[in-house]
Formats: C-alpha cells, sequence, structure tokens
C-alpha cells in the first residue's frame, strides 16, 4: 500500500476541526499573541534612563522566551493529542509526561535538524530537500515514542524510506495551502493594522500550525501501518467444503 497524500491531509483537516484541535488553535494563537506583544522594541534614547529600557528590555526577553517555552510544551502536546484517537480533550499525560526530557530533546534535535538541512542545502538544493523529507519525523519520535535525538532521526530515516517522492508531495501541498490561507488573511490585517491586524495575523498563523501539526501527525501514522498486511476477505465455508 502506497502512501496517500490526500488522505493525510483530509485527517489533518478534520483532526483539526475537532474540539482539541480547535482548543489548541485557540492556545496557540495566545500564545503567539503574548509573544508578539512583548517583543523587546526599541524605546528611544528619550524614553527614559538606560536602567530603565535595560530593564524594561529584560523583562519583556523574559516573557517572550517563557511564551517561547509554552509554546514548544504546546507542540509536543499538540502532537500526542493528534497521533491519539482522541478528538475532545487534550489529556494532561500529554502535557506532562516526561515534558522536561522530550522538551530538552526537542531543543537539541531542532538545532541538529536545521544543521543537517542547511548543510544539505549549501552543496545542493536536492540534498537539503532529501535530509527535510527523510528526517522530518523525528519530532514525532521525539514526542510520542519518547526517543532520543539520534534514535529519532534514525527511526524517522526507516520510516520514510520508500514513501520520500510523496512525503515530499505532501510538503509541497501543506508549504502551499500556508501560503495561499496566509495571502487571504494577510490583506485583512494590513487594512486593519494594530492590535486587531496583529490578532488576526496570529490567529491564522496558529490555524496554519494546528493544520501542519496534525497532517504531520497522521501521515506519520499512515506510514506506521503502511507495511502491515491486507487481511483478505474470509470466504464463506460450504457444507461439504475442507475446514
Amino acid at each position: 500500500m502506497a502512501f496517500n497524500i490526500v488522505a493525510a491531509m483530509t485527517d489533518g483537516f478534520d483532526r483539526t476541526r475537532e474540539r482539541n484541535g480547535l482548543l489548541l488553535v485557540v492556545l496557540f494563537a495566545v500564545l503567539a499573541i503574548g509573544n508578539a506583544l512583548t517583543t523587546p522594541t526599541n524605546l528611544g534614547p528619550t524614553a527614559g534612563t538606560d536602567a530603565t529600557i535595560g530593564a524594561v528590555d529584560l523583562l519583556t526577553g523574559l516573557l517572550s522566551f517563557a511564551f517561547a517555552l509554552a509554546t514548544l510544551v504546546a507542540v509536543i502536546a499538540a502532537l500526542r493529542t493528534f497521533v491519539s484517537d482522541e478528538t475532545e480533550t487534550i489529556p494532561r499525560e500529554f502535557v506532562r509526561r516526561n515534558i522536561g526530557v522530550v522538551a530538552l530533546n526537542m531543543i537539541v534535535g531542532g538545532i541538529v535538524f536545521a544543521l543537517l538541512v542547511g548543510i544539505g542545502s549549501v552543496f545542493l538544493l536536492v540534498p537539503g530537500l532529501f535530509l527535510l523529507v527523510s528526517l522530518y519525523y523525528w519530532s514525532v519520535f521525539v514526542t510520542v515514542e519518547e526517543q532520543n535525538v539520534i534514535q529519532a532521526f534514525r527511526s524517522s530515516w526507516l520510516l520514510t524510506r520508500g514513501s520520500r517522492l510523496r512525503l515530499f508531495g505532501l510538503g509541497v501541498a501543506v508549504f502551499a495551502i500556508a501560503v495561499v490561507f496566509n495571502a487571504l488573511v494577510g490583506l485583512p490585517a494590513v487594512l486593519l493594522g494594530g492590535l486587531l491586524g496583529v490578532v488576526l495575523t496570529q490567529v491564522a498563523g496558529a490555524v496554519v500550525l494546528v493544520f501542519t501539526i496534525a497532517t504531520t501527525a497522521r501521515a506519520y501514522d499512515q506510514l506506521r501501518h503502511i507495511d502491515e498486511p491486507v487481511e483478505p476477505d474470509r470466504q464463506p465455508e460450504f457444507a461439504g467444503s475442507p475446514a
């Protein structure tokens, strides 16, 4: 059985619009808006003393870091939720289970993944894309299977073998949808401007993020079962036929 791009995207969309998918959209939107509003800004030479400006920048920097960590935890919970059959709530265990170790592996893995794809892209675009597709599902293995970074990269490499071209097509399709959706929301956000524009932009980004995570999780689930043999339909037994 070959990997089905349409099924992965359809499942991702369906899971996004379920109750817990919408809860995750709200959560990511709140975190993104909070981060946008607390990003350190240049207050200018007349805004106050150097000590005051430094204190404000430090505070906003700490808040931004806290929002980033909360977003990482939300991503972990989202991956665990979308891989499971849960559609109503986000179980507490998905947020709490070994969260420190998993978050650390996610941070290290994200850095290594970016470096590997970046190095591959420096030499030629194709090696970079090949590594991107082959290792992309490392984050699911870290969050769901709770593997370390090295194990997760190896598992992703094995999982994607034989389906990499189709997975590249899935990535292109999801990216195209994200671009179109953000473009449609971008114009009203620019026209509104100010706080309303920021809110609309971040909500749109949250929708795209949750859809991407959901599609990733459902693609992972499909890949895990892709080599399972399909049981033939059981033929009815007739009297006198061998058992």
